[in-house]
């Protein structure tokens, strides 16, 4: 069976339980701290485990390590997050304790060009229709309950970019009715998520 080891166990049990005597021989020699270690999240993906993310620090013998290491469970961490880390009395690992805040994303740059970007103020309920030279709409804004909703027209809309396109959110929906959804690609296709739930 999937996810077994040739011996029955489970093979998440198994790998789990590598990562923690791996974690005991290399934390043996280190002694608790009473302190923070700061640290750098290097990747929020384990192959294998949830609720482990490999950082970077110095130890209490002052030496550069990367570890998984488990985090705190009302912590967000994403790569590159600064975060603070103790060895406790008793435990083995060390934990990710905190994280600091993120530095704010510097404003754009104004260009000359933005400056000539013409703006249209809409009244509560009115929206903004853009149509084509033949009268069919293209797209249509309006201020929703929840937010702005853009409505691309006419039956088929093709989204392109020359390299990449990206789409950023907090959360992310996709929806299709009776079509379907149809995924091509001529690359790899690579799924990262702390869980991946099917159905």
């Amino acid at each position: 069976m999937r996810n077994r080891a040739p011996d029955g166990r489970d093979l998440r049990g198994v790998i789990e339980a590598a990562l923690e005597a791996q974690a005991g021989v290399l934390a043996t020699d280190e002694a608790p701290s009473n302190g923070s270690v700061m640290g750098e999240v290097l990747d929020t993906h384990n192959p294998h485990l949830a609720g482990r993310v490999l950082v970077r620090f110095l130890n209490t013998k002052s030496e550069v390590v990367e570890r998984w290491l488990e985090f705190e469970r009302h912590l967000s961490l994403r790569k590159g997050d600064r975060v603070l880390l103790t060895l406790p009395l008793g435990w083995q690992q060390w934990i990710v304790t905190g994280a600091l805040g993120r530095q704010p994303a510097p404003p754009a740059e104004t260009s000359e060009a933005s400056e000539d970007i013409s703006e249209v103020r809409l009244a509560p309920g009115e929206g903004l229709k853009i149509v084509s030279h033949d009268g069919n709409p293209l797209v249509t804004i309006r201020q929703g309950a929840a937010g702005p909703e853009v409505e691309l027209g006419g039956d088929n809309v093709e989204l392109k970019a020359a390299r990449v396109l990206k789409l950023s959110a907090d959360t992310i929906e996709l929806q299709a009715s009776s079509g379907g959804i149809d995924l091509r690609t001529d690359g790899d296709t690579v799924v990262r998520a702390r869980t991946i739930r099917l159905n």
